[in-house]
């Protein structure tokens, strides 16, 4: 199992009481890092009536991948830190790769989030433009 951007697990997460989707949105080198983010059946109240986060939501058709069972959205608005070793558990299950459109979009969308700053854009994304 490789953990490379694009790359998405299914299993427990922090606080959640269901088994989660993440993305693998970017891997850092040097830091052995990965920004990731959730997957949701449905945008909740609390961001849908907060403009700036639900501008941060990429839809994920369902007919596009095997693992999801209807569309889905990525919430880009909170990324999710975490050490890479984070990933490499028995309780995560590798469920497959976005299509690079749609990781281009997360990533896009993570950067406008306005949640990480330039340091952590630079190390997950590169120099920005």
């Amino acid at each position: 199992m490789s953990i490379v951007p694009g790359a998405v697990f299914l299993g427990p997460w922090a606080d959640i009481d269901h088994n989660k989707f993440l993305i693998v949105a970017s891997v850092s080198k040097d830091r052995i890092l990965v920004c990731s983010v959730l997957i949701n059946s449905v945008i909740n109240q609390y961001i849908q009536r907060r403009p700036r986060m639900l501008s941060c939501q990429v839809v994920l058709k369902g007919e596009d991948y095997s693992f999801l069972t209807h569309d889905s959205y990525a919430n880009c608005a909170q990324p999710i830190k975490a050490k890479a070793e984070s990933f490499l558990v028995d309780d995560l299950k590798y469920c497959g790769l976005l299509k690079e459109s749609d990781l281009n979009q997360v990533q896009q969308r993570i950067i406008a989030s306005g949640n990480l700053t330039i340091e952590e854009i630079d190390i997950f994304f590169g120099k920005r433009k």
